[in-house]
């Protein structure tokens, strides 16, 4: 793999945020695809933009928090996942709110929450097999 994305002028951490990109986009598909299925008013793109935006948002708080510690400076990318939660919920409030007396949408709200989740997993590599070798409890 390596190979392809040298052969592309791509270095290794380039290749590594774009395969987290792609398993967002992927993840976001997924859910899509479920809702497109079930004829709901939000489908594939919808949730395809959500967890990438989203892991755009968490690659750019990491990379930033990076650059700043390197020059000595305090960042914390906890904040922009914060406010990711935040604009989520934003969004998903206007799914629910369709204007009339009933109330409807939850699912679509939780379900774009959870697109918007799986971007930051995706992003910030929490998606990663961790092996036993980890395991503090398995130190010698």
């Amino acid at each position: 793999m390596n190979e392809v994305f040298g052969a592309l002028g791509i270095g290794m951490t380039d290749a590594d945020w774009f395969m987290r990109l792609v398993f967002s986009l992927v993840a976001g598909g997924i859910l899509g695809l479920d809702r497109e299925v079930r004829h709901r008013r939000v489908g594939v793109r919808t949730y395809m933009m959500v967890s990438l935006g989203s892991a755009i948002f968490t690659i750019t708080a990491i990379e930033m928090s990076r650059s700043m510690g390197t020059a000595e400076l305090a960042a914390d990318p906890t904040r922009v996942i914060q406010g990711l939660i935040g604009g989520l919920g934003f969004l998903g409030a206007g799914a629910i709110i369709q204007g009339d007396k009933n109330v409807g949408g939850m699912a679509t709200a939780a379900s774009l929450w959870v697109a918007g989740a799986a971007g930051v997993l995706a992003a910030s590599r929490f998606m990663e097999h961790r092996g036993a070798d980890d395991r503090p409890d398995t130190k010698r």
